[in-house]
């Protein structure tokens, strides 16, 4: 009688696949193939390492009242990116000529929240139609 060997279907396929590298491969090039395995992680932690924002972006950050914590570096630079057009949008806002502010509001138009760019379209539009 044999002997019968348990043995689970992921050991088995590890098996097999040590197998086929050993027959295509052959035995001297296996130390060779784990050297350039070897590498590639390394390689690959080098990168995720280098993916942590610089000491540089994480104070940018803080200045602009964003929390760095456990974001990566590109995670960081979007939001830098959002909040500095945001405070760009703001600052375009409150910069409408007095006269484009001084016109629109005798016609009536409300210019909360408007760019001037958006007042003179609605200016011309009501001058228009009358």
């Amino acid at each position: 009688m044999g002997v019968v060997l348990f043995i689970d279907t992921q050991t088995l396929i590890l098996i097999i696949i040590a197998f086929v590298i050993l027959i295509i491969w052959g035995p001297s090039k296996i130390p060779q193939l784990a050297r350039s395995f070897g590498q590639a992680v390394r390689e690959f932690r080098r990168g995720a390492r280098e993916s942590e924002p610089e000491p540089e972006l994480v104070e940018v950050a803080r200045k602009l009242g964003i929390d760095p914590t456990g974001k990566s570096r590109d995670e960081l630079l979007t939001e830098i990116n959002n909040k500095l057009a945001q405070q760009k949008k703001v600052e375009t806002k409150t910069t409408v000529d007095p006269k484009v502010l001084e016109i629109a509001e005798r016609l009536g138009i409300d210019t909360r929240g408007k760019s001037e760019e958006e007042l003179v379209k609605e200016i011309n539009w009501k001058l228009s139609n009358k």
